[in-house]
């Protein structure tokens, strides 16, 4: 866990504001696709016939559960980036680099958000062989080059260009934020296709798979797999529209109508991290 927002509080799950956003854009989403013409040719869309995507009610905890904490594909080498001692377990990612996937040291590009001053995940992906960007706004650092292969900006992922307040504890400011598609724009990696992206974002995954799913679907085509430190908070009973759990649910499942299948899935330090891989 790295950074955190003024829209989210850690670990209480999401404000109502937070809330009306996701289900206003889910009613959009719905609009998009319904018969009307005035919708037809200006809608978002997500990938393949997202007019079929059916989006099941999330009824109880284990329905949850069932599809996040279970793979549903198989990877055969499966790698873990980061997290080696000395630096802390949290930090390690896990990488499929089955041949289907055609991750290839020399020709690969991988995209961090979330770093919290511990750059093993990024070093180790260095050391591989490929291009990492690396943004976090809250470690008090500059833009700049880490390594020849690493390049460090002090910029949040949001679902618009602009500020938010964001932090950790008692440390607070007001720090330059941007959507997935600009920032792959900004580096010139527009149109090719990205090997691994990782949100360690403290619920801002949420702004993220929104602003993929329903502005930038041509983006999210171009990614191979997608690892997420899911902050959705321990389940105390609260089923409601504003638990995080519901929040989720509609994300997850578009996800699978844009071809992303969980290939990995474990709890680590309360949370849980997922890593969905694009279907091939």
């Amino acid at each position: 866990m790295t950074f955190s927002t003024a829209v989210v509080t850690k670990y209480k799950g999401l404000t109502a504001v937070a809330v009306t956003a996701a289900l206003l854009m889910l009613l959009a989403y719905a609009l998009s696709h319904t018969s009307s013409s005035v919708f037809k040719d200006s809608a978002p869309r997500v990938l393949g016939d997202a007019s079929r995507c059916h989006i099941p009610g999330l009824a109880s905890i284990e329905q949850y559960q069932e599809y996040l904490h279970h793979k549903e594909t198989i990877c055969t080498r499966l790698h873990p980036f980061g997290g080696k001692p000395p630096a802390p377990e949290a930090g390690m990612k896990m990488v499929c680099l089955d041949s289907r996937f055609n991750i290839k040291p020399g020709d690969c590009v991988v995209f961090s958000f979330g770093v919290g001053n511990e750059w093993s995940f990024e070093d180790e992906f260095d050391n591989f062989g490929c291009k990492v960007y690396a943004y976090d706004p809250t470690m008090g650092k500059e833009d700049h080059q880490r390594s020849p292969n690493v390049r460090f900006f002090a910029t949040g992922i949001a679902n618009y260009k602009g500020t938010k307040k964001v932090g950790m504890g008692k440390k607070w400011m007001m720090r330059p934020v941007d959507r997935f598609e600009n920032l792959v724009r900004m580096v010139g990696e527009e149109g090719r296709e990205i090997d691994f992206v990782k949100l360690d974002v403290e619920l801002s995954e949420i702004d993220f798979l929104q602003d993929m799913l329903f502005n930038s679907p041509h983006v999210l085509a171009k990614i191979k797999q997608l690892a997420i430190e899911i902050h959705d908070g321990p389940f105390k009973g609260d089923f409601s529209q504003t638990s995080t759990h519901q929040v989720f649910w509609p994300y997850f499942m578009f996800l699978r109508c844009a071809g992303f299948r969980v290939i990995h899935t474990r709890e680590t330090w309360g949370w849980r991290e997922v890593v969905w891989a694009r279907s091939y």
